[in-house]
């Protein structure tokens, strides 16, 4: 199926909605009289709408990638031929060099795209809702909240044995800890939870609204951020950070070493940010946060987040249209 996907779905699946959208959307800009387009992708079929589009009707128009096109970790497992990637490839440098601008979410996209195209890059990150206003007690547990999915590759195997240790040497910790889980868990991870004797402390809630996230987020004591250790992700910034950060919660962050996600959180001062093969370092900053708890002092600075703002980055997006 894979294959199947990967060679015969080409940018993607969505393949099917770009002739229809072309005709309905010319119609739409000759009628209001819109002279600047704006295609978001993945997927990105989209952005050959967009292509088309300023083609036919002479729009503006500004490509705009959350994520990576070739270089993001799943296009490998696509199984593509090679003729298959040299479609890929050829699309990807189209649509870069005739869009008037592209957008991207990191700077580490930014740089990979400036080795494809001359034309003008902008960083737009994700960002966080200005409105977003909580009136959450915080848990009485000293708990570390996931939200989101935790699959396979993003399995923080030594902050589970950190988290084991303290349990273990710690009756006090033990019957504070717990962790939660609000969001999909892949086996893999659990299991090596189980394996590091973490089931009494395991909570899993299941799927919830965008307000139960955001609730749960600034009840928590600690939020737990976790990308895959590698270097294609070191320039994903997940969406969640920015909700994180507003939640006002410190953020206990394992991903790739120059992971750019974890460059913001240490220059908000929102978190701490540890690699995978941290331990010592990794356990002294919990066992610092848990004494803030039992104090009632564990807060987050979240300095100078108010640019991460969806009504700033709108600003952002404003000028250069």
């Amino acid at each position: 199926m894979l294959w199947i996907r990967g060679n015969f779905f080409i940018p993607d699946a969505r393949k099917y909605w770009i002739k229809p959208s072309i005709k309905f959307l010319s119609e739409v800009i000759s009628k209001e009289n819109i002279d600047t387009v704006i295609t978001t992708g993945p997927p990105h079929s989209v952005h050959l709408i967009g292509r088309e589009l300023k083609k036919e009707k002479g729009v503006k128009w500004f490509a705009d990638f959350r994520d990576p096109w070739t270089s993001i970790g799943y296009h490998k497992e696509l199984k593509l031929t090679s003729n298959s990637e040299k479609k890929h490839k050829k699309l990807e440098y189209a649509v870069l060099n005739e869009a008037d601008r592209i957008l991207v979410t990191s700077n580490t996209t930014k740089t990979e795209f400036e080795s494809i195209t001359k034309q003008p890059i902008s960083v737009i990150t994700n960002g966080y809702d200005s409105d977003y206003q909580g009136d959450a007690y915080l848990d009485k547990s000293f708990t570390i909240s996931h939200i989101g999915s935790l699959l396979t590759g993003r399995n923080p195997k030594n902050l589970w044995k950190v988290l084991s240790q303290i349990a273990a040497e710690n009756s006090v910790f033990r019957g504070d800890l717990q962790l939660e889980f609000m969001g999909v868990v892949s086996q893999d991870v659990m299991d090596s939870m189980y394996r590091y004797e973490l089931g009494p402390y395991i909570k899993m809630l299941g799927y919830g609204s965008h307000a139960e996230a955001q609730r749960k987020q600034q009840r928590s004591q600690l939020l737990l951020l976790v990308e895959i250790d590698s270097e294609e992700t070191k320039g994903i910034i997940p969406g969640k950070l920015f909700e994180y950060m507003i939640a006002k919660r410190p953020i206990l962050a394992v991903g790739p070493k120059g992971w750019e996600a974890g460059e913001i959180i240490d220059s908000t001062r929102a978190g701490q940010v540890f690699d995978y093969k941290a331990q010592a370092e990794l356990k002294r900053t919990i066992l610092e946060w848990y004494e803030a708890f039992r104090k009632g002092r564990i807060t987050s600075e979240s300095i100078a987040i108010e640019k991460y703002s969806r009504r700033a980055l709108t600003e952002e997006l404003s000028k250069l249209l």
